[in-house]
């Protein structure tokens, strides 16, 4: 049985209406036919092994890499089990930093890429996200979509609008946010998106001007799943005391450093793996996390060998968080955008001072002897403000049966897709 990865990430902005000369103010219901992506955009052959990465890609992964490891830290909840998708959050403040100014752009992009240019941060999301769909097959995929809607009397300028184009390939509709369907549209779009995976995204367009969406749907198998043989009943020993689990068991490649061991285990298809990774015996999970950094994770990455496996006993779990990030947002460094005097996004409209009142994200992991099945919704809230060998080989055993943290990554630039703790199973 496959299993299906879903990425939503939304967020609902409420502007004011004002007119400008930058802005398109047409009553077309769906706009996507007035804009063309630029030929500046490349296209990429991932089959090749010519194809290069875009300039200072390095520094954007890293940057994202930092992100995803300092959301995490930020958001867990001790003793109790922790996700969170980066790459939504991520891509949620991709959008801000488009429309974003001043001091407002900067500590979003420091935040989420380093410091890295708007430019760097959106050429880097538009490779990332076509790498992870050019390996689709009808066995499995990872598919991308975007959607822009905005109510009828607001403005909006045209240069956002381009540039969601540009790396986005945005679907932009202009509706009625007064009509009693208008939420049911969009949330027709978010079915159809997601393969029905999602249903129902937000309940009312009151008092919302402009609704962005992403949805990101994966669904393939583990490479090698787990068969009967494979399972067995265990006791897992978590921060709530010891419970009975299914474990799976199975030749893995192994993962170690002076702070963690572990294994990786790949998809049929996408170019994604997933990790397993369990602190030296004499550390707390929580402190783990909080020491880790974009070197640990890499060098914990980096150090899988050919001829270095393991057998892992991996419990069969699943994870889910529902999360308020602004306060966490504000610890990574990214302030001035929730302040209603201060936030600049004058780049996305001249309807007068707007600020971010609350950033939230709902994720969930389910991981069983198939594959893997994950999703995410991330919304932030604009409101208007004031302003081999043939040696026998012996291999380790590692059994996961006390708290550890788990990773499913890109296999190229190791950025994080989901990352969570599980303190706990079920």
């Amino acid at each position: 049985m496959k299993r299906l990865i879903c990425v939503l990430m939304i967020f609902i902005m409420a502007f004011s209406l004002c007119a400008c000369s930058d802005s398109i103010m047409h009553s077309d219901a769906n706009l996507k036919k007035n804009f063309e992506r630029s030929e500046n955009v490349p296209t990429y052959d991932f089959l090749s092994e010519e194809h290069t990465t875009p300039e200072n890609y390095e520094k954007y992964t890293e940057g994202s890499i930092d992100f995803a490891i300092k959301l995490l830290a930020e958001n867990m909840q001790e003793g109790e089990n922790t996700v969170v998708s980066p790459v939504s959050a991520s891509a949620v403040l991709s959008t801000l930093a488009l429309g974003a100014g001043g001091k407002t752009s900067s500590e979003i992009r420091n935040a989420i890429a380093s410091g890295t240019s708007t430019d760097v941060i959106s050429t880097g999301t538009h490779y990332l996200f076509s790498r992870l769909t050019a390996f689709n097959s009808e066995e499995g995929y990872f598919k991308s979509a975007n959607s822009l809607w905005f109510d009828n009397r607001f403005d909006v300028k045209s240069s956002f609008l381009q540039s969601c184009t540009n790396y986005y390939d945005t679907d932009i509709f202009r509706i009625d946010f007064t009509e009693v369907d208008a939420a049911d549209k969009v949330n027709c779009w978010v079915n159809e998106k997601t393969n029905s995976e999602i249903t129902n995204i937000i309940d009312s367009t009151e008092g919302a001007c402009t609704i962005a969406i992403n949805t990101a749907l994966m669904e393939d198998a583990w490479a090698t799943p787990y068969d009967e043989l494979q399972m067995s009943k265990g006791t897992f020993s978590g921060a709530k005391g010891d419970t009975e689990a299914e474990f799976m068991s199975s030749n893995e490649f192994y993962v170690s450093t002076a702070y963690a061991e572990g294994f990786v285990k790949g998809f049929k298809n996408v170019p994604c793996k997933f990790m397993a990774l369990l602190p030296k015996e004499d550390e707390n999970i929580a402190d783990f996390v909080n020491n880790l950094s974009v070197g640990r994770l890499t060098a914990i990455i980096d150090s899988q060998a050919p001829m270095e496996r393991c057998v892992a006993k991996l419990p069969v779990f699943s994870v889910e968080s529902d999360l308020e990030l602004t306060e966490s947002l504000k610890a990574m460094g990214i302030n001035t955008m929730f302040d209603a005097e201060k936030a600049d996004f004058s780049n996305l409209s001249n309807a007068g001072q707007v600020y971010i009142s609350e950033v939230n994200q709902k994720a969930f992991v389910e991981v069983g002897p198939q594959g893997a099945k994950a999703g995410a919704a991330t919304s932030a809230v604009l409101a208007y403000g004031v302003s081999p060998s043939e040696d026998v080989v012996e291999f380790k055993e590692l059994t996961f049966d006390r708290p550890f943290v788990f990773v499913i990554y890109d296999n190229e630039s190791n950025v994080p897709a989901f990352i969570g703790v599980v303190n706990n199973v079920d």
